[in-house]
C-alpha cells in the first residue's frame, strides 16, 4: 500500500531535488539548458547575502521577516488552539461543543486568495476594522495590509491564527478527550475544581503531544508566509515587511533566476533540517518525546 505514495514522493521529490541542486552553483541560461550553463560556483549565495555588492538584500530581508512571523506564529499562532481545545473542553453540552467547533473549522477551508480579500477589505484605510480600531483605542487610520510598518506582522499573524485555530484545535480536542475519565472523578472526589482539574490533569496528559506537534512545528517555520505572502506582496508600499522567503523565491523563479532561487530553497531546506534536529533533541531532553 506504500509503493505508490513512495513513487509519488521518488517521482515528485526527490529526482527534482537531485537534478535542480546543480543549479545553486550555475549561471542558468535557458538556452543552454541544465547541464550546458557554465558554473558560478558560489556566486548565487555571494549574491543571496550581500545583494551583488550593492549594500543591502532583499534575500536578507525577507529573512528577518521569515523570521520574526516564524517566531510570531510558533507563540501566539501555537497557543491559541491549544487554549481553544481547553476552552472546548470544558463545554458540558455537546451539540453548543459540537456547533462551536465546526464553526471554527470553516475558515480553514477558505481558500488563501478569499482570505487576501478579506484582509484587503477589512484592513483597508476605510476598512471596517481599521475604522473600529481608529475609532475605539486611537489607531492611526491608514492602508494597514499596503503599509512599510510592522504593524503588518500583527494583522498577517492575526488573520492566519484566525483561519487555522479551529482546524488546528482538532488534535488536542481528540488528545482531551481520550484522557481516562477515572482521573476527573478522582479529583473531583477530593475536592478538586474545574480549574485545579485542568492544570493538574488535562495539560499535563496532552503535553506531550503539545511538545511533538511544536517540535514539527519548529522545522516548517521558514514556511510561513507560503501563499498569502506572495498574493500580499507588492513591491511599491509592502515589501520591507510583507517579503518572506518564500515569496521571495517564487519572485526568483518567476523571474528565470532558477540559480538564485533555487540557492534560495536550499538555503531554507537546510536551516529547516537543523532546526528540526535542534528541535527533536531539545523535546527529548526537556519531555523525553521526540521522533528519531
Amino acid at each position: 500500500m506504500f509503493l505508490p505514495v513512495l513513487l509519488w514522493l521518488v517521482v515528485f521529490h526527490y529526482i527534482p531535488l537531485a537534478i535542480s541542486i546543480p543549479l545553486v552553483f550555475k549561471e542558468y541560461d535557458q538556452g543552454e539548458g541544465l547541464f550546458n550553463s557554465p558554473w558560478s560556483g558560489w556566486d548565487n549565495f555571494k549574491w543571496l547575502f550581500t545583494g551583488g555588492g550593492a549594500g543591502s538584500s532583499a534575500f536578507l530581508n525577507a529573512l528577518r521577516n521569515t523570521c520574526v512571523l516564524g517566531l510570531l506564529n510558533l507563540t501566539i499562532g501555537y497557543i491559541v488552539p491549544v487554549i481553544f481545545a481547553l476552552i472546548v473542553s470544558q463545554v458540558r453540552f455537546k451539540k453548543y461543543r459540537r456547533t462551536c467547533q465546526m464553526i471554527s473549522y470553516l475558515p480553514n477551508f477558505v481558500a488563501a486568495v478569499v482570505i487576501v480579500q478579506i484582509m484587503q477589505n477589512l484592513l483597508a484605510q476605510n476598512g471596517a476594522l481599521t475604522t473600529f480600531m481608529s475609532n475605539v483605542f486611537g489607531m492611526k487610520k491608514q492602508d494597514w495590509v499596503n503599509v512599510n510598518q510592522p504593524g503588518f506582522w500583527f494583522w498577517y499573524i492575526a488573520f492566519g491564527t484566525w483561519q487555522a485555530f479551529g482546524y488546528g484545535s482538532i488534535t488536542y480536542i481528540s488528545a482531551i478527550s481520550n484522557i481516562d475519565g477515572t482521573l476527573y472523578e478522582a479529583a473531583s472526589i477530593d475536592g478538586a475544581n474545574r480549574w485545579q482539574m485542568m492544570w493538574r490533569i488535562t495539560i499535563p496528559c496532552i503535553m506531550p503531544m503539545v511538545i511533538m506537534l511544536w517540535m514539527l512545528q519548529i522545522g516548517l517555520v521558514f514556511k510561513v508566509g507560503m501563499d498569502k505572502t506572495y498574493l500580499l506582496y507588492n513591491a511599491s508600499s509592502n515589501a520591507e515587511y510583507c517579503d518572506t522567503l518564500f515569496s521571495y523565491t517564487m519572485r526568483m523563479t518567476m523571474g528565470g533566476d532558477l540559480g538564485l532561487a533555487t540557492a534560495s530553497s536550499l538555503f531554507q531546506s537546510i536551516v529547516g533540517m537543523a532546526l528540526m534536529v535542534i528541535a527533536n533533541w531539545l523535546s527529548r531532553k526537556a519531555a523525553g518525546v521526540s521522533m528519531f
